[in-house]
């Protein structure tokens, strides 16, 4: 049996993106929805809850279209596609800082319309 196969791990990167990706926009949708549980008309704050939503959300779609045509430029993660040698990072930084800063963006507009009520 040969060496390691260098096409597991950018498929686990892939992967690991793709939960992200998921678990982002399932997170929102759930902020989305606890207006609409009691069954009656929302308010005006259920408009806020969507606009907030959308940030994360812009920012999945956002990594998820990125980080697939990285996946398929670099030949599924076997060779960088700029120079054919090893795979660079899959994301580029500017994507890692996206996904984080609407993550914290998220975060505290969720704290906040916890403590407003």
């Amino acid at each position: 049996m040969s060496g390691r196969d260098p096409g597991l791990q950018p498929e686990r990167t892939l992967l690991s993106w793709q939960r992200t990706v998921i678990v982002l926009v399932a997170v929102a949708l759930l902020y989305v929805r606890d207006p609409f549980q009691d069954g009656g008309e929302p308010g005006p704050g259920a408009l806020v809850r969507v606009a907030v939503a959308l940030v994360p959300i812009g920012a999945a779609a956002a990594a998820m279209v990125h980080v697939r045509r990285r996946w398929r430029a670099t030949g599924h993660g076997a060779h960088d596609d700029a120079t054919g040698q090893a795979p660079a990072p899959l994301a580029r930084g500017w994507v890692r800082v996206l996904v984080g800063a609407a993550t914290a963006v998220f975060a505290v507009a969720v704290a906040v319309s916890a403590l407003t009520g």
